[in-house]
């Protein structure tokens, strides 16, 4: 299919872009999305949670601003923060614009996880497992202070998903 190809080579390129592997942004896509770029996820509890006290969304539609679009599942809260210029949460469903924030998110929660020295606190959690877990779950509280994280389900089916990737298809050529 021509589609998954041009998701490929968006892959490819905002993968290169944010220094995550091509194959993680397509695991995580395949795990939040099937990689359907009209995906879309609602999350009511999000909004009465974190934003509907909040001035710069309160004349937003709540089922657009507290839910998950596109391939990656990113909220448009999260895409603002992210730098996201976009006026309406459709934008969010552009497959390369959804990439690109995807892989900007994991990798400032790489970042993060790597300066924080997770690893070194609890030998057990990796770089990649932090961020691929705040990715889903948030940031709060996660990892807990005793190292445990959220959402192992979740960390795992991508795992499982990027494992059986790595037998059919190869990361990006240089």
């Amino acid at each position: 299919m021509a589609w998954t190809d041009e998701f490929d080579r968006h892959f490819c390129v905002v993968g290169k872009k944010y220094d995550v592997k091509k194959l993680i942004l397509k695991a995580v896509a395949i795990t939040e999305s099937s990689l359907d770029p009209l995906a879309y996820r609602y999350e009511p509890a999000f909004w009465d949670r974190y934003l509907k006290d909040k001035p710069e969304w309160k004349d937003k539609d709540p089922k657009l601003v507290s839910a998950s679009h596109g391939l990656m599942q990113i909220m448009w809260p999260t895409a603002t923060m992210l730098g996201f210029s976009g006026t309406t949460a459709e934008e969010l469903q552009d497959p390369l614009t959804n990439i690109m924030l995807g892989a900007k998110l994991i990798r400032r929660l790489l970042d993060k996880a790597i300066a924080e020295r997770y690893s070194d606190k609890f030998y057990w959690v990796s770089p990649l497992q932090v961020a691929l877990s705040q990715y889903n779950g948030g940031t709060k509280g996660n990892p807990a202070s005793d190292g445990s994280i959220r959402n192992q389900k979740y960390f795992r089916r991508v795992m499982i998903t990027w494992g059986n990737l790595r037998q059919t298809e190869a990361e990006c050529d240089e």
